[in-house]
């Protein structure tokens, strides 16, 4: 295909189709990315392994990382500064996820609590101002679920 004779305009235009034909490109795969950028963090909808690069090229570690949980057995060709961890099915990955989340939040819940009935022992500005959102019932339903927690799951693990 000679397209030395294209305007601008239609070298363009050819660039757009072609980047949209590989953005869409379904592999087959699932690619479950999350890009932190500034105090920002959002999911991208990836489809195949070329995406995935030009989106890790794009966030590597200057103005953002990439972190990506795949069902794609062989990623050992992807450059990417962030994390890259297999997974057995998304399923696997939103149990497991939910579950890191409780074990994350539980403890932070439990320390805001902690303060607000200890506001009357500290100085006044340094009291908390309001009352945790989660009431102590609340966090006490989290324990019992993670406490009950169905493990059926296989955790994600790193490409070696």
């Amino acid at each position: 295909m000679d397209i030395s004779n294209y305007s601008i305009e239609e070298l363009i235009n050819l660039r757009d189709k072609i980047n949209t034909i590989i953005n869409n490109y379904d592999d087959n795969y699932i690619y479950i990315v999350t890009v932190r950028s500034y105090g920002r963090t959002w999911k991208e909808h990836i489809h195949n392994t070329y995406a995935l690069q030009e989106l890790c090229y794009k966030y590597d570690g200057y103005d953002g990382i990439v972190d990506i949980y795949s069902t794609n057995p062989d990623l050992s060709q992807l450059h990417n500064y962030g994390t890259t961890m297999y997974i057995k099915s998304e399923q696997d990955y939103q149990k497991w996820e939910h579950y890191e989340e409780l074990k994350r939040i539980i403890p932070e819940l439990e320390k805001d609590w902690e303060e607000w009935d200890n506001r009357e022992n500290v100085p006044f500005r340094e009291r908390p101002y309001f009352q945790p959102i989660y009431s102590k019932d609340d966090i006490q339903e989290m324990k019992t679920e993670l406490e009950n927690y169905d493990m059926s799951f296989t955790p994600p693990t790193k490409y070696e």
